[in-house]
């Protein structure tokens, strides 16, 4: 065989083939260090460690100073979040009563410790860090307005941070956006608007006639004028109700001289957009969710705003009657009484109004004012608000056939029908937005008032206590805000049974 084993080999073979083995090895055996190269080793060797240490230490440190910088300017962003989101919703005229619990609810959404107290026009935010034990207050000073469209805008930024769909940063950049944005409807056509508002509401509010309403429009387009001038001046603004009441109460006494025009309507319908039922309102809700000092002073605000209007038409009639020695023709006519100037066998646009005027007039109004308050006339929403303001007032005129001189119950059964379509609408197919969709409805409970006024000016130009009967206004404006705060809260309460406490404390509705 050619294959041979070692085996089968003799001893010489074996120990030759050992012999060259182990050649083998010792020529590939490591060298052996000396004792000054292992000294040498084991130096280079703690020197290494030494600068992985650091270097791992270096890393460490840098980690947490990134860590810390990300964590204090992510609080910051959220800060300003929570800050410019209280202003937006203070600047678009959000539900007062509920500011509070909603900001604070986006607080603890964002993981921040915030307190905060709302006042008219003023809201107080504090921030607090548990683990310093230390605190930061805010103050914001932002008057009020109703802007529905970008409240609207508002809200859905605020509806996508919360369920995590944008981030704080996004959103503060949004809401900057959305506050620097210019009002939609501007200068000729809020004029315009402005006369269509009273236009529709003196014939089915104020008993008046085609003709009355054709008169109510130059004025109300006047009173949104005079109002564009007087806020460029900030000194004006603090008669701007006295004098542009007074201007009003003449022009109409000077058109009801024709025997014609029936003052009472016209002046009611013309001062329609400055009444103060919204601010009532207000207060009432806060009085009602326990905000005490903010619901007082609202409610005694209205009351002596009531009494300025009042005494502006009360001068306008007294001015009239010194400058042409006549009697104003209506004046102090309370509702449902005919005005002498309506002729029931004259030209119909003569004759006082009858109830199917409101399939035109009570749309109509509810259009103009929807408008009047800013809101989108290309969204759905729009159309929404239109008929749950179409529903309230159905719902307050046929109740007041039957409940007859009971405003409180009247008003109360409106607000109801208002509340629970709004509230249903918000909850099932508008992401929450029921309070938008009920402003038009529940602003609409409100002129009918305004009959107080007119007892003002009668018995204050005929030489009467007119500021004692002023303060039936303030009775007859009581009696409305308390039904409509009632039923609003029933209505809420109604479709909302079993909300949880995150999601009520941030419902956004009356």
């Amino acid at each position: 065989m050619s294959h041979i084993s070692s085996r089968d080999s003799s001893p010489d073979e074996q120990g030759k083939h050992k012999h060259t083995r182990g050649g083998s090895y010792f020529a590939f055996k490591h060298h052996v260090p000396t004792p000054e190269e292992e000294e040498k080793l084991e130096a280079e060797r703690k020197k290494e460690a030494e600068r992985r240490r650091r270097k791992k230490q270096k890393k460490r440190r840098l980690e947490k100073e990134i860590f810390i910088t990300m964590h204090v300017a992510a609080v910051l962003q959220r800060q300003e979040f929570l800050l410019k989101l209280a202003r937006a919703l203070m600047m678009f005229g959000a539900p007062t009563h509920r500011l509070e619990a909603l900001i604070q609810a986006t607080g603890r959404v964002l993981d921040m410790n915030v307190s905060c107290v709302h006042l008219p026009s003023l809201m107080l935010l504090s921030f607090n860090d548990d683990t310093t034990r230390t605190s930061e207050t805010k103050f914001l000073k932002q008057p009020q307005a109703l802007d529905l469209g970008r409240l609207q805008d508002v809200h859905t930024v605020y509806n996508a941070v919360i369920h995590d769909k944008i981030g704080v940063k996004d959103a503060s950049d949004r809401l900057d956006d959305i506050m620097r944005a210019k009002s939609r409807y501007r200068n000729l056509i809020a004029i315009i608007i402005g006369g269509l508002c009273s236009a529709f509401i003196t014939p089915i509010s104020f008993s008046g006639s085609f003709l009355d309403a054709m008169c109510a429009f130059p004025l109300g387009c006047l009173l949104v004028l005079i109002q564009q001038l007087a806020s460029k001046n900030e000194l004006f603004t603090h008669v701007f109700e006295i004098v542009v009441a007074l201007l009003l109460s003449f022009i109409a006494a000077g058109l009801a001289a024709t025997d014609r025009v029936c003052y009472a309507a016209v002046a009611s319908g013309s001062i329609v957009l400055i009444l103060p039922g919204f601010i009532v309102l207000t207060g009432a809700l806060e009085l009602a969710s326990r905000n005490i000092i903010s619901g007082s002073v609202r409610m005694m605000y209205s009351l002596i705003y009531s009494l300025f209007l009042g005494f502006g038409l009360a001068i306008g009639a007294e001015f009239y009657t010194q400058i042409t020695g006549q009697q104003v023709i209506g004046l102090g006519l309370q509702n449902g009484v005919t005005c002498p100037t309506h002729d029931a066998n004259g030209p119909w646009w003569q004759q006082q109004a009858g109830p199917y005027w409101a399939f035109l007039c009570v749309p109509g109004f509810s259009l103009a004012l929807s408008l009047r308050n800013q809101a989108p006339w290309k969204r759905k929403e729009f159309i929404v608000m239109i008929l749950i303001s179409c529903a309230g007032w159905t719902t307050n005129h046929f109740s007041g056939l039957k409940f007859v001189n009971r405003t409180d119950i009247v008003s109360m059964l409106g607000a109801l029908v208002v509340g629970v379509s709004g509230n249903l609408y918000g909850r099932f197919l508008g992401t929450g937005m029921a309070f938008v969709v009920m402003v038009t409805g529940v602003l609409f409970q409100v002129p009918s008032s305004i009959n107080g006024l007119l007892s003002f000016a009668s018995l204050s130009s005929t030489g009467g206590d007119g500021y004692s009967a002023g303060f039936s206004i303030a009775e007859q404006l009581i009696e409305v805000s308390i039904g409509l705060t009632v039923g609003l809260f029933v209505a809420a309460v109604l479709t909302h049974p079993f909300e949880s406490r995150r999601r009520g404390y941030g419902l956004f509705s009356f």
